[in-house]
């Protein structure tokens, strides 16, 4: 297992900028930088300090992660949707960005993986869980500009809390991200309505995911 100091170096390397804004990101200034605690990587990007940075006010930019040598990743994060001004916080899912997302979550999984493989022939096992909470009443929603749409009769959610999991290897994530992603996104959709959802619409997404076009 690697030390703190490279393991922090594991996570600098494994950053995905696709959507602007990393999963387990690492800034330099003193107080967004990741610190021990208790044997863990941690760091706390904070809500509404405007002092120190306007863009760390909205749910989207309020990160709290932790990482250990074991590999053990955990990160909350507020919902972008909720940082919208024309849209009233905690009534939408945006159709799009949680797939972006759940993609990003599992390809920043397989890199970090990677990174800390010691036997160059193992085949490393993923063990990815999300929780979604604050989910009732919300409607999926598409706020962008994708050239893709769900055609399904959707419906607010009435379950507050939805937990999806998968346990995948890392290859399979790197050579099939969008297969990888799209049971997790199915399981997801089942809670506002969509019974089948489409392939070709979580390719699309994933697809603009990696070329960067979200």
């Amino acid at each position: 297992m690697p030390d703190l100091p490279k393991l922090a170096g594991v996570i600098e390397k494994a950053e995905i900028r696709h959507t602007g804004w990393p999963m387990f990101i690492t800034l330099e200034r003193a107080e967004f930088a990741p610190r021990e605690i208790d044997g863990t990587l941690e760091c706390w990007v904070k809500l509404g300090d405007d002092e120190i940075d306007r863009r760390f006010t909205d749910p989207a930019h309020s990160d709290f992660w932790r990482a250990t040598p074991a590999g053990r990743f955990f990160l909350i994060r507020g919902y972008a949707e909720d940082s919208v001004e024309t849209v009233p916080p905690g009534t939408i899912l945006d159709t799009s960005v949680h797939i972006w997302r759940l993609a990003e979550g599992l390809l920043h999984a397989a890199r970090v993986a990677r990174a800390m493989k010691q036997d160059a022939g193992a085949e490393i096992t993923v063990r990815f869980r999300a929780l979604y909470s604050g989910l009732s009443g919300r409607v999926p929603r598409h706020l962008g500009g994708s050239p893709a749409n769900m055609l399904h009769a959707l419906r607010p959610a009435k379950s507050d809390e939805a937990l999806i999991e998968a346990i995948v290897s890392a290859q399979r994530i790197e050579d099939d991200l969008a297969g990888t992603v799209y049971p997790l996104v199915a399981s997801l959709s089942e809670r506002f309505g969509v019974a089948s959802l489409s392939t070709g619409f979580v390719q699309t997404e994933v697809d603009r995911f990696r070329e960067g076009k979200v």
